[in-house]
């Protein structure tokens, strides 16, 4: 039985998501994307759901992204975790800040606009400015696809610059 007149939003980009969502895994996480922001990870298989999102009653013995409740299957913690872009290690620039709040004015938006369009509260955006906050990887992928930036950058070159010739 299909639910009607449930909207689903990308947990990406925050826009309605029209027609069969994309699973797609991020970073170690499964998100429920539209057909736009798909492309920013690999497909994934949501284990013991439908292909359709959200079939099923929240509550019906399954978490968020549809992974069994006692989910034996966890992500090893060996340090902290590092983006991989192409088989590439990348991390995220020390200027964010100022990259983030340039793009933001650039479009004319203020922070709360900026925080309506991505679906993430003003003061998230305002803590991300001023460097008082960091980005977690999918929120930074978030905000690379809306404002159009680069956040990460590959390891090479953070390692790179502290060598001298």
């Amino acid at each position: 039985m299909a639910c009607r007149g449930i909207r689903l939003n990308c947990e990406l980009c925050g826009s309605g998501i029209r027609g069969e969502s994309q699973a797609v895994n991020i970073d170690g996480g499964i998100f429920r994307v539209c057909n736009s922001c798909a492309r920013l990870g690999t497909p994934a298989r949501v284990p013991g759901r439908p292909s359709h999102a959200f079939s099923r009653p929240s509550g019906y013995g399954s978490s968020r992204f549809g992974k069994p409740s006692s989910s034996r299957t966890s992500r090893p913690s060996n340090g902290p975790p590092s983006a991989s872009f192409e088989d590439q290690q990348v991390e995220l620039t020390s200027d964010f800040p100022k990259i983030i709040k340039s793009a933001r004015e650039l479009l004319g938006l203020s922070q709360d606009e900026l925080g309506m369009k991505i679906n993430e509260k003003p003061s998230v955006i305002s803590h991300l400015e001023t460097g008082s906050m960091k980005p977690d990887d999918a929120l930074a992928r978030k905000l690379e696809h809306y404002l159009k930036i680069q956040l990460f950058i590959p390891t090479e070159e953070i390692e790179g610059e502290g060598k001298t010739s």
